[in-house]
């Protein structure tokens, strides 16, 4: 596989990426920003970007704020999730554009072709960036939710202080930010959803009201939106989901 892609270090806009592009037919590449999960990294992530890469797509992968190259904590307990959580998500999401821009300038990529995709909070910041950015074709959310103010509804339920992960300041622009907010602009545009049933970490739930939220500005085009449920599996990513993920790839994308 190695001698089929090619992969660098990148800054774009000062983000320090991972770019991964197949050395065939790269002009005609579409381009996928895959975005990490909280306490990892891209390069935690450099293997599904050379799967993805692997299929004809060149890939990004950037480091989120207080995670890999941009400053790590020392830990990534509760009090950095309360503390951290929410605001490397809405960071992650406003400096798309800064990213995109570096990027056709420094990579020649398209952004008429382009998908967004993340695993658990890399799924909160994709969904984000999707909503507030009609020019993506499609996303793919994994493991994480895309309804903002109910997970942070549920991650307050299951608090055992009450305190949920953030203040009201940052509540208050999860408000802008959530993507349902926004659910009229999602439509017609390809929304994949990957889930376990049985996640602890981002209870499936949340998805459950996402999708049903949003089916209904999906009826006249419904195999647009899709959600796959995975049994008795926990915060997870697997071989199916990325099976799931090529296939929808290659039809919408």
């Amino acid at each position: 596989m190695k001698e089929l892609l090619d992969i660098s270090r990148v800054k774009l806009g000062n983000i320090p990426c991972l770019f991964v592009k197949p050395i065939f037919d790269t002009e005609k590449a579409a381009t996928i920003l895959y975005y990490h999960g909280w306490s990892s990294n891209k390069d935690n992530n450099l293997f599904i970007g050379k799967i993805l890469a692997f299929h004809g797509y060149n890939v990004i992968l950037p480091d989120a704020i207080h995670h890999g190259e941009r400053g790590k904590l020392e830990k990534y307990g509760v009090q950095e999730l309360r503390r951290y959580f929410w605001e490397v998500i809405l960071n992650t999401v406003k400096e798309y554009e800064t990213l995109i821009n570096a990027a056709e300038d420094r990579l020649g990529i398209s952004r008429h072709r382009l998908a967004v995709m993340g695993s658990s909070m890399g799924g909160f910041i994709s969904s984000g960036i999707f909503a507030a950015n009609k020019e993506i074709k499609c996303l793919i959310n994994m493991n994480g939710a895309s309804a903002w103010q109910k997970a942070e509804e549920t991650y307050k339920a299951m608090d055992f202080e009450g305190k949920g992960m953030t203040d009201k300041k940052i509540l208050d622009e999860i408000k802008i930010y959530d993507p349902l907010s926004r659910k009229d602009e999602l439509y017609p545009r390809p929304i994949l959803l990957l889930h376990g049933d049985a996640d602890t970490s981002v209870p499936i739930d949340i998805q459950r009201y996402f999708y049903d939220e949003i089916k209904d500005v999906y009826k006249d085009k419904p195999e647009r939106l899709k959600f796959v449920i995975e049994p008795r599996l926990n915060h997870y990513k697997t071989v199916k989901m990325m099976e799931e993920t090529i296939a929808w790839l290659d039809k919408y994308l």
